[in-house]
């Protein structure tokens, strides 16, 4: 009986400890975030053309309609500040706060932008600790976001991707003695070597990189605000989802409202919604289908209003479009990105028979494999899909227009959820595929205990 009793305390002990060794853990890791977050804001404080270069056109154009005189308020009911088409008033708001700020003192507009960046960072990291009840995976979300958006994360180089993938596949064969261990381990270092890369690799108009459109773009503040809201309505359900309380869903309909005036992406926040209402639901929690009526009714009163408002046909609008046969191919790249060059391959086969016989065709179908076999030794984590699937639905609006970078911000919130989820899921790599069954009903059994743990205080 002593035993037991003393043996008891002994874990509440340990568990004690290791909540307060997390806890600074986790307090070093948001540190971090923000340490990271304000030196890019400090480096990309820095004259890029303010006056003179074909980017900040719409900044000076801007300037100058804040010079004349005008009514804020009217941004409210009509076209923004740029007024080239669009219903954004509150970054109109924004720029109108700096002008009276700043004056014509562009660089200084930067520093706003490196708020919402941050902003963005912390509340991705919030709103994956609510979703997920881990810290751990909100943390590595927020650090892989934060390293896109600073700059810091570029990719692997091409030798060291494949080179990793190899070591990682000896080193596992060597520890483990089973071979599709050590293959699962090689496919999933090669895949996350990849995905580290595929946010700032996207295509820009302009060539510009993830991180300058982020925080050294000053129209860039239009995906990030709409990012702030977003990210801050999903926080808002994921609580409602959790705890009941209804005042969190009246806060996701005041984010969603804002997303909708911040930047046009917003309009697939209810599919966003619903996705997070999912996984909750099967971590033990509750869907609650209100909130997300509500948003579709608000999206409709935005739409009407939009389109009987704001003018639409203008030759901005017109020359934003591309050609919609790329369409397919984009939308295919977030959800399976060696996929596209498969079909490249493909259709060069067609015309050139012996493109069988070159490198490039069997290293397209590898790294296909490699992504399949990945997703299907995962395919019962539903953080991952949500990762996945999400960064394409955010994508999805913007979809038909001709890419720049800041169009994948709110995306590359969701693609980092992916990859890090991902990147957590290694004990699933290490297991023998037969034990898969096994695997699943110990991760349901570890997840049911979950259930009855402390929320987290988000």
């Amino acid at each position: 009986m002593h035993g037991w009793l003393a043996k008891g305390l002994l874990s509440r002990s340990v568990q004690r400890a290791w909540r307060a060794i997390w806890g600074k853990q986790f307090g070093i890791g948001l540190a971090l975030i923000v340490v990271l977050n304000g030196g890019a804001v400090l480096y990309w404080h820095r004259d890029d053309g303010l006056w003179s270069s074909f980017e900040n056109l719409d900044v000076r154009t801007i300037l100058a309609r804040l010079e004349q005189p005008h009514q804020p308020l009217t941004w409210f009911t009509g076209d923004w500040v740029l007024g080239n088409g669009f219903y954004r008033p509150l970054p109109s708001l924004l720029y109108e706060i700096d002008y009276r700020l700043w004056g014509r003192e562009l660089l200084h507009y930067k520093w706003l932008n490196g708020l919402l960046s941050l902003g963005c960072a912390l509340l991705l990291v919030v709103w994956v600790a609510e979703l997920s009840r881990s810290r751990s995976l909100a943390l590595w979300t927020g650090l892989i976001f934060t390293g896109w958006q600073t700059g810091l994360l570029q990719g692997v180089p091409e030798w060291l991707l494949w080179g990793g993938a190899l070591v990682g596949v000896g080193l596992s064969w060597r520890f483990s003695g089973d071979r599709s261990i050590a293959l699962m381990v090689g496919c999933l270092m090669l895949v996350l070597g990849l995905e580290l890369g595929f946010i700032p690799n996207l295509p820009d108009l302009h060539q510009a990189s993830f991180a300058y459109r982020a925080m050294g773009w000053i129209p860039g503040r239009t995906a990030t605000l709409m990012t702030l809201f977003a990210l801050f309505t999903l926080w808002a359900y994921c609580r409602l989802c959790w705890r009941g309380d209804w005042g969190w869903a009246v806060l996701s309909l005041v984010g969603f409202a804002g997303a909708l005036a911040s930047y046009e992406q917003a309009i697939v926040l209810p599919l966003l919604m619903a996705a997070c209402g999912i996984v909750i639901r099967a971590k033990g929690g509750r869907f609650h289908w209100l909130p997300i009526a509500l948003s579709l009714i608000l999206l409709e009163l935005y739409l009407w209003f939009y389109l009987a408002t704001i003018p639409s046909e203008t030759e901005y609008h017109q020359q934003r479009l591309r050609r919609f046969y790329a369409l397919n191919t984009s939308l295919l790249y977030w959800l399976l990105p060696p996929l596209p060059e498969v079909l490249v391959q493909l259709d060069l086969l067609v015309d050139a028979p012996a493109a069988i016989l070159m490198p490039a065709f069997w290293q397209a179908w590898l790294v296909l494999g490699v992504y399949v076999a990945v997703l299907a030794r995962v395919r019962r984590n539903l953080l991952v899909w949500l990762g996945l699937f999400g960064s394409m639905l955010a994508y999805l609006p913007l979809a038909p227009v001709i890419p720049l970078m800041h169009y994948y911000y709110l995306a590359a919130a969701f693609r980092a959820l992916w990859l890090a989820a991902l990147a957590t899921s290694l004990e699933m790599f290490t297991r023998p595929t037969r034990g898969v069954g096994v695997v699943a009903k110990s991760a349901f059994i570890r997840d049911s205990s979950a259930r009855q743990e402390p929320r987290p205080p988000f």
